[in-house]
């Protein structure tokens, strides 16, 4: 079983916010795979799917949103999270996670840079690769080694809003 520390659900939750783009509105355009159960360990290597391994992980943000830091809660409120991923094969890997009340409302991915279903764009948007996303996921600090990776610039997170750069910011301070 994972471990749910705060630091961990932390810092999975930027990491796939970073990677997913946050709205309260769907439109029927596009190619949308919804998030579906996820069977296997969180951690297999047999042909891991990434977006299956981060779908577990919003559930279990969601399980244990009462652990999750209150600096994170206010950052990604009712949020529109946008990712991109490069992943190892070469592919990238575009998702959206619309946050509502801290909580993950709605994960899923797309095929195009830009989420068909959003009507006003993400406020926060991640950049990254697949092996920091498995590092952050694989940490026994993942809070900690994500903001280690944005500040290595191997995790990019663009923040709309001044109040929300200014959380992100207090984030970065205490977890460095």
């Amino acid at each position: 079983m994972v471990s749910c520390s705060k630091n961990r659900i932390l810092s999975l939750l930027l990491s796939v916010l970073l990677l997913a783009q946050i709205t309260g509105v769907a439109s029927s355009a596009g190619d949308i795979t919804p998030a579906g159960t996820y069977t296997t360990s969180i951690n297999s290597s047999a042909e891991n799917d990434l977006y299956s391994e981060l779908s577990a992980q919003m559930k279990i943000y969601n399980e244990n949103f009462d652990n999750v830091p209150v600096l994170v809660q206010r950052l990604v409120g009712s949020e529109e999270i946008a990712a991109k991923i490069k992943l190892n094969n070469g592919e990238m890997l575009y998702v959206t996670a619309l946050m509502n009340g801290g909580k993950v409302g709605d994960f899923y991915s797309y095929d195009t840079p830009n989420d068909p279903n959003s009507k006003f764009g993400p406020t926060i948007t991640i950049e990254t690769d697949e092996e920091t996303i498995r590092e952050i996921l694989n940490s026994d600090d993942p809070l900690r080694k994500a903001v280690e990776n944005m500040n290595e610039g191997s995790l990019n997170v663009e923040i709309k809003g001044f109040f929300r750069k200014t959380v992100l910011w207090s984030i970065q301070q205490l977890y460095s």
